[in-house]
């Protein structure tokens, strides 16, 4: 009789166990789920913005080229330097997109804080860009 308690007990014991387990293993499994949704959705996300900042590099060489229709032969060759700058930076913003699409969960961290450093530099390069045109079209209006 002391067997069989004893072995329905361990039984009992195996049972709430492996429950416990169970729970653990799907308690891990949600983690999992919600970094694949956070990792997708900050990727997602960056992606947006530098596709959009990709639209805005676009849009300022077409003004470029509109104005350097216009422009005397030193402005020309400024404006044409501001466009290969331009170039420059849409190419580095195509690599970071690049990285975007081949990063991994397990390197998502360091492409994540690249691509912020990357965007970070074309927004100060956009900052004395702005300075460089207002100052080539001044000269010409002098």
């Amino acid at each position: 009789m002391k067997t069989k308690l004893i072995v329905l007990s361990g039984i009992a014991l195996l049972g709430l166990s492996a429950l416990s387990c169970e729970s653990k293993s799907d308690q891990q499994e949600k983690e999992v789920v919600e970094i694949n949704l956070e990792f997708e959705d900050e990727r997602s996300e960056l992606r947006a913005e530098l596709r959009e900042l990709e639209a805005e590099i676009d849009m300022k060489i077409q003004e470029l080229e509109a104005k350097k229709a216009e422009a005397t032969a030193e402005a020309k060759a400024e404006i044409e330097e501001m466009e290969n700058e331009l170039q420059e930076e849409k190419s580095d913003v195509g690599k970071a997109l690049k990285d975007i699409e081949t990063a991994t969960e397990n390197t998502w961290q360091d492409v994540k804080t690249a691509v912020n450093n990357t965007t970070r530099d074309i927004e100060n390069e956009w900052k004395k860009f702005k300075i460089n045109v207002e100052e080539t079209f001044e000269k010409e209006k002098s």
